[in-house]
């Protein structure tokens, strides 16, 4: 109702019009759905490691796997993190499924515009531009110690602590690991 609103808005013209229509517009996902495979999402909680906790951010959530999974087989605390309603839909029902939903947050929203501060593990499968332009935001918030784990990509020059090789979908893929040492992740 609000998209049909805003090109009511936008066909009037001017720039309340406008401004409306940008307001109401959601915003298109930084990357588009592509569920990290069971096998590599168990490997993930071992490799950061996730211990009873932990409070676990996956900005991207997609289906919340890997936020069910630590909170399921951790006893980890989790929030998903994810701007795709339908996804958050998805995450939310699965994590009833796995009886975990008490455990979870669901923030339905812009990963860059979330509050990640409580975090002591964020996980990550993003494409490597959008994990740079997230780079400044983690050494930002983050407290000394949180852990930060990406799925496949880099993160540019901020080198990891440790690497592992997974089997993926698509062949071996790559786990990347940091630990948040000061206020500017170095």
């Amino acid at each position: 109702m609000l998209v049909a609103l805003a090109l009511c808005a936008l066909a009037a013209g001017g720039d309340a019009g406008r401004a409306f229509a940008q307001a109401a517009a959601p915003r298109v996902p930084d990357v588009p759905y592509d569920p990290t495979p069971h096998n590599v999402v168990a490997q993930m909680l071992h490799f950061a490691p996730v211990r009873n906790g932990d409070v676990v951010f996956d900005l991207g959530c997609g289906d919340g796997r890997i936020v069910i999974a630590a909170a399921k087989e951790k006893g980890a605390r989790g929030v998903c993190v994810d701007i795709d309603p339908e996804r958050m839909r998805e995450a939310r029902a699965n994590a009833a499924a796995a009886g975990v939903l008490d455990r979870i947050r669901f923030l339905d929203q812009d990963l860059f515009a979330t509050d990640i501060g409580e975090a002591t593990l964020v996980v990550l499968f993003l494409w490597p531009e959008v994990n740079l332009k997230l780079r400044p935001k983690l050494w930002r918030e983050l407290r000394r110690g949180t852990r930060v784990v990406s799925y496949v990509h880099h993160m540019g020059d901020w080198k990891p602590q440790r690497t592992m090789t997974v089997q993926g979908r698509l062949g071996e893929r790559q786990l990347y690991l940091w630990t948040i040492a000061s206020p500017q992740g170095k």
